[in-house]
């Protein structure tokens, strides 16, 4: 019998079968070097993308935070200067204001009063004087509070007295000064 010897063949497709595999596992490599450059290189770029977004929001929020400051300042402004012209305003209210109220105490004066004292403190003003009758001291609160320039109008004393032989009510009354009224209700005229 012819014997062959298959020895060699054997070796020879096992070196064809490691070569093919060497080459696949040279291609493998190859190509995960690659989609591992890929992929990285798709990370650097996503990474620049998102820090290229911060650096522009940052910058925005800088630029917002200037204008805010600026807002503030402006604000800050406007309060002092409504500050100086609600100072104005009470400045050229209390140099007039003065004067219009005692126009409207003599226009609400009855007739048969007479004021002898007129004292102010604080915006609280005591009014002393006489009235020939209760009724006359009742018509002048009256006549007060209708004003805007009074509040708070109190009869604080009466007291009937006899002099050079005729019977007269001496007053003390109490109320609060307001130089600088709202619109003001008409005043009521005083009973002559």
């Amino acid at each position: 019998m012819i014997r062959i010897n298959l020895l060699p063949v054997r070796v020879s497709k096992k070196k064809v079968a490691g070569r093919q595999q060497i080459l696949l596992l040279g291609l493998v490599v190859i190509l995960a070097i690659v989609a591992n450059w890929v992929w990285s290189s798709s990370r650097a770029g996503d990474l620049a993308s998102r820090e290229s977004k911060l650096r522009r929001t940052r910058d925005e929020i800088a630029q917002l935070d200037r204008i805010i400051g600026e807002v503030k300042d402006i604000k800050a402004q406007q309060a002092a200067l409504k500050e100086k012209l609600d100072t104005l305003e009470k400045l050229k209210a209390g140099r007039a204001g003065p004067v219009k109220l005692l126009d409207t105490l003599a226009q609400v004066l009855p007739p048969r009063l007479e004021i002898r004292k007129m004292e102010e403190k604080g915006g609280a003003v005591t009014f002393d004087g006489s009235g020939a009758t209760i009724d006359d001291v009742s018509a002048f609160m009256t006549a007060l509070k209708q004003t805007p320039f009074f509040s708070k109008v109190e009869l604080k004393k009466t007291t009937a007295v006899t002099r050079a032989g005729l019977r007269i009510v001496d007053f003390t009354v109490t109320a609060q000064a307001n130089y600088t009224p709202g619109p003001a209700a008409p005043a009521a005229p005083a009973r002559r």
